[in-house]
């Protein structure tokens, strides 16, 4: 029974670990550094038509989420240096920033992308607390909603509660 216990209370050490990829400091710039692991959003990575998959990355206090996912040459687009995207919560809108230009990539057939945008911190806090609705994405080919689907939307909740939890460290 103690050891049932034990394991229970180990559960969250355990599971916020799996979220995490690297944590470690450069030697030579002494940046802390933490990058998550992917988490999936859409049910469907094999799509090639939405955002799929989310994570973080941090250098110092300075956090990044990044948008994994993909198209064609009409629905990716570029990212210009000071586009946003808009994080629509069930409580509130977050906006953040392109970290600049950020080019769609992929020569023979869809197009994939990894758009990085400035998050603050007390925004990663708002994501673990709330769950995420949407996300509305601004390019040069245009504006594009994708809905976020119910069984999807604790996966950022949890991986937010960890990167804050590792950046605590």
């Amino acid at each position: 029974m103690k050891t049932m216990i034990l394991l229970f209370m180990l559960i969250p050490f355990i599971s916020f670990s799996q979220f995490i990829k690297s944590d470690q400091t450069d030697s030579f710039t002494h940046q802390k550094r933490i990058v998550t692991k992917s988490v999936n959003i859409s049910g469907d990575i094999f799509s090639n038509t939405a955002i799929d998959e989310i994570s973080y990355y941090t250098i110092n206090e300075t956090i990044n989420i990044v948008l994994h996912g993909g198209g064609n040459s009409s629905t990716a687009g570029t990212v210009l240096k000071d586009d946003i995207a808009l994080l629509i919560t069930d409580k509130d809108t977050i906006v953040v920033k392109s970290i600049g230009l950020q080019i769609s990539y992929g020569r023979y057939g869809p197009i994939n992308y990894d758009e990085a945008y400035f998050i603050t911190k007390d925004d990663v806090i708002k994501l673990s607390k709330n769950k995420l609705l949407s996300i509305r994405r601004y390019t040069t080919a245009g504006i594009f909603d994708f809905l976020i689907k119910e069984k999807f939307q604790h996966n950022l909740m949890q991986l937010s509660d960890a990167l804050l939890k590792e950046m605590d460290k």
